[in-house]
């Protein structure tokens, strides 16, 4: 499976290639639907590399003042590039729509619109495979709650991206195609909007998706159900109490557990045994990197790691 940082890398240079070509066709044949799709491409360009920033300082060792290291720049940068994906993309679409519109311009070598959008669709499918790979799940829901679930926010922001991108030209095309065949550039100028529409709609998904990872989202419902079983199993566990847990990055997170033990265990047996809990978590889940068990005794808990 293709890792978030791939994904990322490819679709950086994709959507510069792609941001090239589409300008060079709106500037020759003035349409509003490409000009959109060509804005659209360059702030993927710029989302990638703000993408790859976060990945750069969420690596940055734990100090004094972050203990628990910098893994939620990486969620920062993303909700950046999510409201960029507004601010560039979405609102420039229908500006430019709305303009085209009211002031229609007749358009102009429509058939290097079709040849430059041919070649992005291949190009941006090949970036929509290799964020799709990453991603993951078989059908539409499972491949939904996969991106809802998954904490790698690099994965997520360029699936969206590309999924968006994919759509987009679509529309761009069906715009151009109508303005050909009618003749009437109300078509492509609607396009336009449509785009914009659509941006603003991934804008929130992703917005939403990176509040929710910055404020303090638990961690994956699998990772979490193979912790509470681990604990669960363990001989020496009688109950296993209320069970918290952050994602701090991509790849680091933290779980803190309330936990009923056998009354009969002593100090040596019962560090004994939450130690081994303890490795036992974070072989399953090597994400785990702060495992905190706190013992439960006639309904209190008094943290003991």
């Amino acid at each position: 499976m293709a890792s978030g940082v791939q994904a990322v890398k490819v679709a950086f240079f994709v959507n510069l290639g792609i941001f090239i070509v589409k300008l060079a066709a709106a500037l020759v044949t003035r349409s509003a639907g490409m000009l959109a799709e060509a804005v659209h491409s360059f702030a993927d360009t710029g989302n990638q590399v703000l993408l790859l920033l976060g990945y750069k300082r969420s690596q940055k060792t734990a100090d004094k003042d972050h203990p628990f290291g910098y893994g939620k720049e990486e969620y920062f940068w993303s909700f950046i590039v999510a409201i960029l994906l507004f601010a560039l993309g979405g609102v420039y679409s229908v500006y430019e729509g709305v303009h085209k519109l009211l002031h229609p311009e007749e358009l102009k070598h429509l058939y290097v619109n079709f040849a430059i959008l041919g070649v992005a669709v291949a190009a941006e499918g090949y970036s929509w495979w290799i964020a799709r790979q990453a991603i993951g799940g078989n059908s539409v829901s499972q491949i939904y709650d996969e991106l809802v679930e998954s904490k790698d926010a690099g994965k997520v922001v360029v699936f969206v991206e590309d999924t968006g991108a994919m759509i987009g030209l679509g529309v761009a095309l069906l715009g151009n195609l109508l303005a050909f065949l009618t003749h009437n550039p109300m078509y492509d100028a609607i396009s336009s909007i449509i785009i914009g529409l659509l941006l603003f709609a991934l804008t929130y998904f992703l917005a939403n998706e990176m509040r929710k990872l910055i404020i303090g989202e638990r961690i994956d419902g699998r990772q979490l159900s193979i912790a509470v079983r681990i604990i669960a199993e363990h001989p020496h566990v009688k109950a296993v109490g209320q069970i918290k847990s952050m994602q701090l990055g991509s790849g680091e997170c933290i779980i803190a557990a309330y936990i009923d033990f056998e009354d009969t265990l002593r100090d040596a047996e019962l560090e004994r045994t939450m130690n081994s809990i303890r490795n036992d978590i974070q072989s399953k889940v090597p994400s785990a990197k702060h495992v905190y068990l706190q013992l439960c005794n006639n309904g209190s808990c008094v943290e003991l790691a």
